[in-house]
């Protein structure tokens, strides 16, 4: 007879955190990246100070950046200023003033002016090309903290979303032939997922993207695993009846708690104190109300002929019942 290991066993959450692929992120990162700044000189040089300032960057590593960035410069994007003719040669083009002039075809430019500002520009950027904001921030430091609050957010909706339907499952059993549970594995997973936004946010920063270099960072993601497994225990004695909502609150807050000391430690060198842990983590709670409140509609919506899902309706009672509810040593 075969002997098979329980699902979630030791040997599972080392399998799960050996899964985590760090070339994926290492090659995302390091993407190389091409910008050109168009407009008046002066304004071009107050643009890179910008793109380089490290106000809110401290350096308390060493960088590990492969290349430095290729930034070009150019009085307009005129064929006569010697801007490129063929279309995306950059994949970024910032016009700091007066530098839009007849610009090649399928050429996206980002102008300042029009958008009303550098800081709304940056915003833009990073909404239409997700899939180099990540290479934008480790080579430009003034993307950084805004592709780490995207990096933070992004991971806590999806273990909010993960700790919701698993524990919809848990609650209603009919539902775990979709969607097996154990409160094991799925403490791996919200880990996993910590991790990987760890890792993430310190390839924003410029940082070695390692096992052996984030070590100190990721040691206590690991150590305090299980303790999810200890919060799930107390939620369901707390909460049997909708004990999903909460933990999924938890989830939610939780990551975003690991998500924001990372970042404050890459960008300053500092590890955040027990007290404003647990106030980040209470602000966060409570921020999750509305998170979560729109992912148990969502959720509902998409699977409102299961009569498995629970009946009653996921509004402002039902969520803060719960949370009022929660045990005091995660509140």
């Amino acid at each position: 007879m075969t002997n098979l290991k329980p699902r979630g066993s030791a040997q599972d959450f080392w399998n799960t955190i050996k899964g985590i692929s760090v070339n994926d992120i290492i090659r995302e990162a390091s993407r190389p990246i091409s910008l050109a700044l168009v407009g008046e000189a002066e304004k071009r040089g107050d643009a890179l100070a910008a793109l380089f300032n490290p106000e809110t960057v401290g350096e308390p590593h060493g960088r590990a950046l492969p290349e430095p960035a290729f930034v070009q410069e150019f009085d307009s994007t005129h064929a006569d200023d010697s801007f490129p003719r063929k279309p995306n040669v950059f994949d970024v083009v910032i016009d700091v003033g007066g530098g839009r002039n007849d610009p090649p075809e399928r050429t996206r430019i980002y102008s300042l002016v029009e958008l009303g500002g550098w800081e709304p520009a940056l915003d833009r950027i990073l909404e239409d090309r997700p899939e180099i904001a990540l290479a934008l921030a480790r080579n430009f430091p003034a993307f950084r903290r805004r592709v780490a609050e995207n990096v933070i957010a992004t991971t806590a909706t999806a273990n909010a979303q993960f700790a919701l339907v698993t524990g919809i499952t848990s609650a209603f059993p009919v539902l775990g032939v979709l969607l097996p549970v154990n409160g094991l594995s799925d403490t791996l997973m919200l880990t996993k997922n910590q991790i990987m936004m760890t890792l993430r946010l310190a390839a924003a920063y410029g940082l070695d993207i390692s096992f052996k270099a984030r070590g100190k960072e990721l040691a206590p993601l690991l150590i305090n695993a299980l303790g999810w497994r200890a919060i799930a225990r107390e939620l369901v004695g707390a909460v049997p009846v909708v004990g999903f909502i909460a933990r999924a609150g938890i989830a939610y807050a939780g990551t975003v708690t690991v998500g924001k000391s990372a970042m404050v430690y890459y960008e300053t060198g500092e590890k955040i104190d027990k007290a404003q842990l647990q106030r980040w983590y209470r602000e966060a709670l409570e921020s999750s109300k509305e998170k979560v409140r729109q992912l148990a509609s969502a959720v509902k919506r998409r699977d409102k002929n299961q009569k498995a899902l629970p009946p009653a309706e996921v509004n402002d009672d039902t969520v803060d019942a719960e949370m009022r509810d929660l045990p005091a040593a995660v509140r």
